[in-house]
């Protein structure tokens, strides 16, 4: 199954948006969405219709400050 690229494809693929914040890292505005398996996962702002939807790991300037070690 393909990533769900719009808002609304998201939806219809049973992501839930729980809201807006600011990465921790790059400091960029983020929305996070909870997955259809339950896990959180943060991407980078959209408005419902046709903006792509793309994971803000993909774009951060920061993302290997995330990544777990070991």
């Amino acid at each position: 199954m393909a990533f769900p690229r719009t808002w609304d494809e998201l939806i219809a693929a049973g992501y839930v948006w729980q809201n807006d914040a600011e990465c921790r890292g790059c400091g960029d505005p983020i929305m996070w969405f909870r997955t259809p398996s339950g896990k959180s996962i943060p991407m980078n702002p959209m408005q419902r219709g046709s903006d792509e939807a793309v994971a803000h790991w993909a774009t951060c300037t920061e993302q290997d400050s995330f990544r777990k070690k070991g």
